[in-house]
């Protein structure tokens, strides 16, 4: 793996930390799809309860949904329960940032405008106590997801989304959910660029001084640390319902349907 590969959307994004706090990262839930979405819509919102008063940030780090997409007059209804417990969270005082996945990479001002939140197209650079952490979803960042890359920059191009845009919205829907369930049959385990994620992070880490990376995307939870500092990757909700908790003295990953909520306890 070439040591100095940097994908030309997370290399601005150490330079623009913004200040950050205790920090809980979700990604990956896929809401919208999959026999057991109603349970996992309620694990989510329980969760969303528990944060109020007892974090600051909160990274919604790509592939929340399914699908997102906003056409000039309309958004997804199926959400609507989702978006409000997002929405309460933000007005309770906890900062909210949305990173698009390849998934929901149509996230934009409506969504953002309900939620009360801020849209973070390509990821976030937290600055927690004077260290920072790269948060961002993993999609087409490791060196061998050439196809990806392509396949990212056509998605987010305004001709693709304009073309998207004149379809009815219930049969774009329809078309999204399809090609999903048709992914992963073709892939329904890991992707072989799983492998190269960590040591990815780790030169990314030493060529930025940074405390840490945590993303999302390949429904791999792992967390280690090594001498350049914490490396997560976040796993999903699909089926570990797991989370990253991010303080001051690093970042830990949760399992919330057996460790619980730990902020509850942080104080």
């Amino acid at each position: 793996m070439d040591p100095h590969w940097v994908p030309p959307w997370i290399a601005p994004l150490p330079d623009r930390a913004v200040a950050g706090g205790r920090t809980v990262f979700l990604s990956d839930l896929h809401l919208g799809t999959g026999p057991d979405d109603d349970l996992r819509r309620a694990d989510l919102l329980e969760l969303l309860g528990t944060l109020p008063g007892r974090i600051d940030d909160l990274v919604l780090a790509g592939d929340i949904f399914e699908f997102w997409w906003e056409w000039g007059y309309a958004v997804p209804s199926r959400f609507f329960d989702v978006l409000i417990g997002i929405r309460d969270v933000s007005r309770a005082g906890v900062r909210v940032r949305f990173v698009a996945g390849n998934h929901d990479f149509a996230m934009g001002s409506a969504l953002a405008g309900f939620c009360q939140a801020i849209v973070e197209p390509d990821g976030i650079c937290l600055d927690i106590g004077g260290n920072r952490w790269l948060l961002v979803h993993g999609d087409a960042t490791a060196p061998s997801e050439r196809l990806d890359r392509v396949v990212r920059r056509v998605m987010r191009s305004r001709w693709a989304q304009a073309a998207w845009n004149l379809l009815p919205a219930d049969m774009s829907f329809r078309a999204a959910l399809g090609v999903g369930k048709v992914s992963r049959r073709l892939e329904p385990g890991p992707a072989p660029s799983t492998a190269e994620m960590e040591p990815m992070a780790r030169a990314w880490m030493r060529r930025y001084g940074l405390a840490g990376v945590v993303h999302g995307h390949t429904h791999r939870a792992l967390a280690t640390i090594g001498p350049e500092g914490a490396y997560v990757n976040n796993g999903d909700w699909v089926v570990n319902r797991s989370a990253a908790w991010i303080t001051v003295t690093g970042a830990t990953l949760v399992d919330c349907s057996r460790e619980g909520h730990p902020w509850e306890s942080s104080g």
